[in-house]
């Protein structure tokens, strides 16, 4: 019995026999006209070409030319997610390794699909690399990671409906300079360039065209003496004041006036410009996926993934971490702040 995907019904063996052709076809029209007009050696650099590029869209897209034409899409197997650049090159490189045997080797691996009994029609490429090669139902609009993404409203704000004043942005232990009046400060901070040194401290950088210098008054007072830490696998961090509202992204944009904006470093480009929103009223912790390209997942101390449904407004337990992308940030709360 077939099973249906989030995205679709699992492809057809015809099917993506098909769309591996229309692939496959490209590689040998390249590198063959790259032989007519030059020598085996540029061939080879050609089709070597061709098969980078087609690993690099089957990761940020999960649809290759091949795909886009029969309406399928490459899919990881636990969400519906782009496969990532580990899962494709897994996927691309059994393939090719199959194609070493008479060449047909490689169609053998793509129709090996049809020996699956899960009913997911997952061929041993598939399998190996945790993907799924779906139907994308018709009319669906398959969104990429440069799409902007609306933020959903939370069920409660955490911030209180006090007159808001500025939030001061810390990312070490030294004090910096009171953060400028403006609605919503974007922090971009470097991580560590060896090993055992702090990041640098990078004060919100003013559009100058928006917004006009504020005056350096005294500092802003925080809320209770209590600040955020936010820490990323990457090693980029930020530091804030409690209460605070966080929108994560690589360019995210506010949801309501006084929002704090994270960017963050993500050179594959799997966060969307708006990722996920976090809340922090100075006791308890809430995040919201922002109907990301690649989704949010809560990391409990298992190990165990826990997907978040867009929109949705969820606690943040101690000791949980967040997966944003590829990216994940683990959360403290700092009582005191930088000494």
């Amino acid at each position: 019995m077939t099973q249906t995907s989030p995205l679709g019904a699992p492809a057809a063996v015809g099917v993506r026999v098909g769309a591996f052709s229309v692939d496959a076809a490209l590689v040998v029209i390249a590198a063959g006209a790259a032989f007519l007009l030059g020598s085996p050696v540029l061939a080879g650099a050609v089709g070597a070409e061709v098969l980078l590029g087609l690993w690099i869209l089957q990761a940020r897209s999960g649809r290759t030319p091949g795909a886009l034409l029969f309406g399928l899409r490459t899919s990881r197997v636990d969400a519906p997610l782009v496969p990532g650049a580990g899962r494709a090159f897994v996927r691309g490189m059994l393939v090719v390794l199959g194609g070493l045997v008479f060449v047909a080797g490689a169609w053998v691996v793509v129709a090996s699909a049809a020996f699956d009994r899960s009913g997911r029609r997952r061929s041993w490429a598939d399998r190996a690399a945790g993907t799924i090669l779906v139907f994308v139902p018709r009319g669906q609009k398959i969104p990429d990671a440069d799409d902007s993404a609306a933020l959903s409203e939370p069920t409660v704000h955490a911030r209180p409906a006090s007159p808001r004043e500025p939030l001061r942005v810390s990312a070490s232990a030294a004090s910096l300079p009171p953060a400028p009046e403006w609605d919503s400060p974007i922090i971009a901070i470097e991580a560590p360039t060896s090993a055992g040194a702090r990041p640098a401290a990078v004060v919100p950088e003013a559009v100058a065209d928006a917004h006009p210098a504020a005056p350096q008054a005294g500092a802003v007072p925080r809320v209770g003496g209590m600040q955020m830490l936010v820490v990323f696998d990457t090693g980029q961090r930020a530091q804030f004041d409690l209460p605070a509202s966080v929108n994560f992204g690589r360019a995210p944009v506010a949801d309501q006036p006084g929002d704090v904006l994270v960017a963050v470093d993500d050179p594959d480009r799997l966060v969307s410009k708006t990722h996920l929103r976090l809340e922090h009223d100075g006791e308890t912790a809430w995040v919201i996926d922002a109907g990301s390209t690649n989704g949010s997942e809560l990391i409990d101390d298992d190990g165990v993934l826990h997907p978040l449904p867009p929109g949705a407004r969820t606690l943040l337990e101690d000791g949980t971490r967040v997966r944003l992308g590829e990216r994940v940030f683990t959360l403290s709360r700092l009582i005191g702040g930088p000494a």
